[in-house]
């Protein structure tokens, strides 16, 4: 989900050419970020900033505008764990070239 976000909310001549991804495990699972209107980014924007603005949770479950039958999950920063969190190595990504075609190949 991470890199289709990238790729929504870039321009694609802005994508990092040294991208790289990394994996850290929680400790324990995070809630879901209720909100009223799914539909309404500024309802949506308006939950998150709230929930940051509480950093009583390292992490929370959102749901993906692109596809709202799955999740990104969001870190805070400002949270006393955040500091805790073990990464992984990171390692380089490479989006798939098929993804910059102007019209889909149909399989």
């Amino acid at each position: 989900m991470a890199c289709l976000e990238v790729l929504v909310h870039l321009d694609k001549s802005e994508i990092p050419r040294h991208y790289v991804w990394s994996a850290a495990e929680l400790t324990e699972a995070p809630q879901f970020l209720q909100f009223e209107n799914f539909d309404s980014v500024t309802a949506c924007q308006a939950a998150g900033d709230s929930w940051a603005r509480r950093v009583s949770e390292l992490a929370i479950h959102v749901p993906s505008v692109i596809i709202p039958e799955e999740f990104n999950i969001l870190l805070n920063p400002e949270h006393t764990g955040y500091s805790g969190i073990v990464w992984s190595e990171p390692r380089p990504f490479r989006f798939d070239p098929r993804l910059f075609i102007a019209e889909p190949q149909v399989l």
